[in-house]
């Protein structure tokens, strides 16, 4: 069988859990005999991961897999997570001469459109069985190759706009993901909570609709945990894009209640985004800025050395589909207090959760793993065992099973 993948980020270049999980997904696909896989990645991001232009494929696991293939498609859109004010911003500070600027779409939703008919000229003279659209960029070029190949479409939905919004979406881009999930022969959604989201405010009939966890990175370096002077300060970690949907603001609010109870605590931020500027302001006008620390974009390395030095990990998220961040502090033995608005907690059974808005829930969640040494271990123990089958070669076999029924 041959699927078409439109992806669109690829890790390390990426901005989100998004493209972490496309890539994976497609990789454990590979694994299943008979099936080859075409990934369409845009330009921008194609060339940094391929490291030199003018390159028309390369395998996606160098050297392990031949059965994946990248295509480079000319887009301007980098990121799964732009909006019409940040794609413009993008568009005018890239260097490119006037003539080619001309090609791409003046806004997000000319250079979407312009992108999918992109896709529609690139299956000319191949034929494939299915295609496989990751969120809702790549939805209108999903269906168009539906139509012109008469093929299955599946609709993979990693977060809806009701999550990126806080439950106030942009009509326009609720309209493009509501006619990709109509027009999709199946979907796969993150979650059970993603999965409710759907069926109650875009109107799809339950049946349509798959739920497929996403899977755990098993390639990881497992770092020996920092040792703890008795005396040291603990640390609780956020990771994640500072956005409204993420909660990094109702993170500072935990923050703050718990230094009203225990005063040896710093909190670090590991992320970027459009809120920066107004955490940095919560921080200094509520006095917490000995205590909460910004760390910026964090890569591999970074992130790692985040994890090994903390005692606790917060998903404070308002609508959290999945939640791979969590997942990630899991597996490495970091005890993790979850937001009950959040995907993440069908899966970490073994966790403290709490809806996001109960900041003092939240805090004495913090407070229970920080002083109590005994619960913080067995949550830490039993959370890293419970992910042990939760691979992406498992969830590929789920997928799999779907591309089979559609082609029956």
């Amino acid at each position: 069988m041959n699927v078409l993948v439109l992806g669109w980020e690829y890790p390390p270049f990426h901005s989100g859990g998004l493209g972490v999980a496309s890539k994976n997904l497609t990789a454990g696909l590979a694994l299943n005999p008979g099936l080859k896989l075409h990934f369409a990645l845009p330009a921008f991001v194609y060339d940094k991961v391929n490291g030199q232009s003018g390159h028309n494929e390369f395998d996606l696991v160098k050297n392990k897999n031949k059965n994946i293939k990248i295509k480079k498609i000319a887009s301007t859109i980098n990121s799964p997570y732009l909006n019409e004010i940040n794609y413009q911003e993008f568009l005018e500070a890239i260097n490119l001469p006037q003539n080619v600027k001309e090609i791409y779409g003046k806004n997000l939703f000319e250079e979407i459109e312009r992108y999918a008919l992109e896709m529609e000229n690139f299956v000319n003279n191949k034929k494939y069985d299915l295609v496989h659209a990751h969120d809702w960029i790549t939805f209108e070029a999903g269906i168009k190759i539906k139509n012109k190949q008469n093929i299955p479409l599946i609709a993979h939905v990693h977060a809806t706009e009701y999550d990126r919004t806080g439950g106030n979406p942009a009509e326009n881009i609720y309209q493009k993901e509501r006619r990709g999930m109509e027009k999709a022969n199946k979907i796969i959604a993150v979650s059970n909570y993603t999965k409710e989201i759907i069926k109650k405010e875009y109107g799809i009939p339950e049946h349509k609709i798959n739920v497929v966890h996403n899977g755990v990175e098993t390639s990881y370096k497992n770092t020996q945990k920092k040792e703890r002077n008795p005396h040291e300060r603990k640390t609780v970690l956020f990771l994640g894009r500072l956005t409204l949907q993420k909660g990094p603001d109702w993170f500072i609010h935990i923050a703050k209640k718990v230094l009203e109870q225990k005063k040896d605590v710093d909190f670090l931020i590991a992320g970027e985004g459009e809120m920066m500027p107004r955490l940095v302001k919560d921080v200094i006008e509520n006095e917490l800025k000995d205590h909460v620390h910004f760390l910026g974009f964090v890569g591999e390395k970074e992130r790692e050395k985040a994890f090994r030095n903390s005692d606790a990990y917060i998903l404070s998220s308002v609508s959290e589909p999945f939640g791979l961040s969590a997942v990630e502090a899991a597996q490495r033995g970091v005890p993790v207090a979850l937001s009950k608005q959040s995907g993440v907690r069908e899966v970490l059974y073994h966790s403290l959760q709490a809806d996001f808005w109960d900041i003092d829930k939240m805090a004495n969640n913090i407070l229970a793993i920080l002083e109590y040494p005994a619960l913080s271990k067995t949550l830490a123990n039993k959370a890293t065992n419970s992910l042990v089958h939760l691979t992406w070669e498992n969830q590929a076999k789920i997928v799999n099973n779907i591309y089979c029924e559609l082609k029956k």
